[in-house]
């Protein structure tokens, strides 16, 4: 079926599900499941935060520095919203082509400048940059993903999709991170520093291409284009229908202080050196290995509670653990600690199921002004790894611990809070 002839009568949200067939839905749920594949094995460079702050403390910077690349990243999240204004519904899917392809040309950009000679400060200058650029290009891949999977799978079949990608692919990046480990492992002498972490992004960048070709693939249910508004008027009245619901509300907040929680990853991969007295390079890849390993774990245990209970509860839980895993860094001795990680992958994957619980409330039409509404939580919390990193430089490790776990409670506190289902929004 094409996505290029609208159909002015699929905006009814029960009309438009009837347009989604189950052959859609397999043949969308094996391109999601081999893009994540793709993504996930190229993650300890496209997953801003561990890798880039163990190559930043390589580099001599503090700690503050090594976290602004993922500050940066958060930023980047501010793309979405203006594109579902400026994009028609029949270009979503290419949207998602061309922000890998963007992704994919920054980490080779990023190679360059690690092949290449150059100055650590310009070096540094380039890492945080792409966090930026890249959290542009991949919060618009992100977005637009899942708006494809509302208009190529059925509610059912979705939950079924992300149960099955977010158990099978995080072995994927447990592979790639530990190839990464290999690589930066100081026994590897094949490759000294910084050529190490440059054969990473070398690695990472066809993976991201592999993305881009198969997303075009998408196979969505025609949806008619609206008449584009003017851009002031157009953001006052998605965030006014947003905030008429009071979950949509609860579930911002709530993914906004996941953001904060989140925030942490840079730190605690730091706290290698306190922890173990090694150098946190040493350590990078077996933090994403544990990370994505977990993530598999996650994504079976989440799925299933999103099954039977709903995708509020699995965003509830994608809270908790990230609040765990800042109790178990902060109070587990030696290799132990390692394991935080662990819980910081199942945690993560609040990225998805958040972002769902608002897909969920909302209809087709709305669907990407919301998902990228639900999405500018992660630029309002572009202060997190800064803060993080200035606690740590400043007061030490418990400072940036306490501040981590306050905000994990207060975000189970608000998605607690959200007791009913929000009516849609079709306007």
């Amino acid at each position: 079926m094409s996505n290029d002839t609208p159909k002015p009568d699929a905006t009814d949200s029960a009309a438009y599900s009837d347009l989604i067939t189950e052959e859609m839905t397999r043949r969308n749920a094996r391109i999601f499941l081999i893009s994540w594949l793709l993504i996930y094995f190229a993650a300890p460079a496209v997953y801003v935060g561990i890798v880039q702050a163990a190559l930043l403390d390589k580099l001599g910077a503090s700690a503050t520095v090594a976290n602004l690349p993922l500050a940066a990243y958060k930023l980047g999240a501010l793309a979405p919203l203006f594109l579902s204004w400026l994009l028609p519904h029949r270009l979503e899917r290419n949207v998602v082509v061309w922000a890998n392809v963007v992704t994919a040309t920054l980490l080779s950009l990023v190679c360059l400048s690690l092949l290449l000679p150059a100055s650590a400060d310009f070096r540094i200058t380039v890492i945080i940059l792409q966090g930026f650029l890249q959290g542009l290009s991949s919060s618009i891949s992100m977005v637009f993903q899942l708006q494809c999977l509302t208009r190529g799978t059925t509610s059912e079949g979705r939950v079924r999709v992300l149960k099955q990608t977010f158990t099978l692919t995080p072995f994927s990046a447990v592979a790639g991170s530990l190839a990464a480990q290999w690589v930066l492992d100081p026994s590897f002498t094949f490759l000294n520093f910084p050529y190490d972490f440059a054969a990473i992004y070398l690695v990472a960048a066809p993976c991201i291409a592999g993305v881009a070709w198969i997303s075009t693939r998408y196979d969505l249910a025609p949806l008619a284009d609206e008449p584009r508004k003017p851009l002031f008027g157009y953001l006052l009245g998605s965030i006014r229908e947003f905030i008429k619901s009071r979950s949509l509300v609860l579930a911002w907040l709530g993914y906004w202080l996941w953001y904060v929680t989140l925030s942490i990853i840079p730190n605690i991969s730091l706290l290698a050196r306190e922890k173990l007295s090694e150098d946190p390079k040493n350590f990078a890849g077996y933090q994403n290995a544990l990370l994505f390993g977990f993530k598999s774990v996650g994504g079976y245990g989440l799925g299933l509670l999103a099954m039977h209970y709903g995708l509020r509860l699995s965003a509830l839980t994608s809270s908790a653990l990230l609040g765990a895993s800042v109790i178990w860094a902060w109070t587990v001795p030696g290799y132990g600690y390692l394991f935080a990680f662990g819980l910081i992958g199942a945690g993560q994957l609040g990225g998805t199921y958040f972002p769902n619980f608002v897909a969920l409330l909302s209809s087709p039409e709305a669907g990407p002004r919301n998902l990228s509404l639900i999405q500018m939580a992660a630029p309002a919390a572009f202060f997190g790894p800064a803060v993080h990193g200035w606690l740590l430089d400043e007061w030490g490790f418990p400072a940036s611990f306490i501040f981590g776990l306050a905000a994990a409670v207060l975000s189970m506190l608000l998605v607690t809070a959200i007791r009913d289902r929000a009516q849609p929004n079709t306007r």
